[in-house]
């Protein structure tokens, strides 16, 4: 295959864009790393005896987490889905510039056979 398909590629959306891409793979990053270190949770018995505020707490400040967590997760995938629509605009659009001037070929090529003949048979 050919680099020739590179020339039609939108290199300023993309270019446009990729401060945005990059923000989202870090978030993304950032997220794997977070979870990558399971929160432990010590064992219900022991802590529901002790302390069951403290375990309450602890509960709450781990469902906020989450929560900030699938937050964060949306609003990447929020980026993502634009970003997404932007390059399908994009690519439509380059579809029906390659349709016109697959139309305009074909009729420049039969005004050029017609020419000739034309030309030929004077």
């Amino acid at each position: 295959m050919s680099p020739a398909w590179l020339k039609a590629l939108p290199w300023s959306t993309i270019i446009s864009n990729a401060p945005m891409i990059v923000d989202g793979a870090k978030k993304l990053a950032s997220l794997v790393k977070s979870k990558a270190v399971p929160d432990e949770i010590p064992p219900a018995s022991a802590n529901i005896i002790d302390n069951p505020q403290a375990e309450l707490t602890a509960l709450r400040a781990r469902v906020q987490r989450l929560e900030e967590e699938q937050r964060q997760i949306a609003e990447l995938m929020r980026t993502l889905a634009e970003s997404q629509a932007q390059i399908t605009e994009v690519v439509d659009a380059l579809r029906t510039r390659a349709r016109l001037g697959v139309g305009l070929a074909v009729i420049l090529l039969i005004s050029v056979v017609i020419l000739v003949l034309w030309t030929l048979t004077r």
